[in-house]
């Protein structure tokens, strides 16, 4: 009998264990159904609205120009030297003055030849009376053709060393070969100018040219005459205009390009040599085209570039065909239209299908 009371008691206890179990599980699966949907709205996050700048394309007038930077360079400058060599004796001009060409700038000492030209012409002057006195004697038959042709031969001689003698002294006169600045003496009175010196060096600025290199690949665009619009930083305002005079025929080497001269006049003498001169050249006829700023593209890799614009308030990535550039604004070829939204302040901070907000 307590056996049996015993089964009976272990039956009753583990009927018991299996009802709280069933229990307790289906309180959990309760609990984690009720807590479910309210754990996933808790966990999904809020998409992020960036606030972007905008501007509308549209076509607009657009002349394709050629931007070059390069140096001013005087037309004509020269460095006089000493053929003659010699003590500087006196100064004839002073620095920034204005010579015509021709001008004695500068005296050498002569106290050896002029003499010796002063002599020599005295010679050519006696040997051309004798001749003359033996051709009236000859026509009278009093002297031979032997003595005739002797004292016109002794004559030219004479000349000959009188007109050395002359060119001699000559160069003891220092004379500008241009009609420009004495920008520089560079032997003061006083000192031995040997022969094959510089003495002096001559600027014309009435005319100047500018150098450029330009790219291989304009070499087919640009002719003589054309004409160009040059400015520097020293003037900012004005505009300076002058035409190709020189392409060069071949390409160099070192950074595939080409040299171009331009030249130009200059008023008041502004421009100086060695200035720092941008060229602006227009390589094709005013059309209508789309121009966006080069800050907003963005560089994908070496051929791709990409904007973004506004549509429905979401950012839109667009692959962009670039064409020509005019300062800082580069011609759209393919990739925008007019009426184009394209995102100027903020598209560092988008991608494609980002959620914007157009702020003012």
């Amino acid at each position: 009998m307590s056996m049996q009371q015993n089964r009976y008691r272990r039956g009753v206890f583990l009927n018991a264990f299996v009802l709280l179990l069933s229990a307790a599980l289906a309180a959990s699966c309760g609990d984690s159904k009720a807590d479910g949907p309210a754990s996933n709205a808790q966990s999904s996050p809020v998409e992020r609205i960036i606030p972007v700048k905008v501007q509308s394309v549209a076509a607009v007038p657009f002349e394709v120009t050629l931007q070059l930077t390069g140096y001013i360079k005087s037309l004509e400058d020269v460095t006089i030297s000493v053929e003659e060599g010699g003590v500087v004796r006196q100064w004839e001009a002073e620095r920034g003055d204005v010579v015509r060409q021709g001008t004695v700038i500068a005296l050498l000492n002569d106290d050896l030849l002029r003499p010796m030209y002063e002599a020599a012409k005295a010679q050519y002057q006696i040997a051309e009376m004798n001749y003359q006195k033996q051709q009236k004697v000859f026509s009278d038959q009093g002297v031979s053709e032997m003595q005739v042709k002797t004292s016109e031969y002794t004559r030219d001689a004479a000349k000959a060393q009188a007109e050395l003698a002359k060119a001699r002294f000559e160069r003891t006169r220092i004379k500008s070969p241009i009609t420009g600045i004495l920008d520089d003496r560079l032997i003061d009175e006083g000192e031995l100018a040997p022969p094959g010196a510089p003495i002096a060096r001559m600027v014309n600025l009435d005319r100047i040219k500018v150098l450029f290199n330009a790219p291989e690949n304009y070499a087919g665009t640009l002719t003589r005459g054309t004409p160009v619009e040059v400015s520097v930083t020293a003037f900012p305002r004005e505009k300076f205009m002058g035409k190709i005079s020189f392409i060069g025929s071949a390409v160099s080497p070192d950074n595939r390009t080409i040299p171009v001269e331009v030249l130009l006049r200059n008023p008041g003498r502004k421009l100086k040599p060695d200035m720092i001169a941008r060229a602006s050249i227009t390589q094709s006829l005013r059309r209508s085209t789309i121009l966006v700023d080069e800050s907003v593209l963005q560089q994908v890799d070496e051929k791709t570039h990409v904007v973004y614009v506004e549509n429905a308030g979401k950012a839109q990535r667009r692959v962009v065909t670039l064409g020509a550039r005019s300062d800082s604004r580069v011609e759209i070829l393919t990739g925008l239209q007019a009426g184009d939204r394209v995102i100027v302040s903020g598209y560092q901070n988008v991608f494609d299908g980002q959620m914007v907000e157009v702020k003012q």
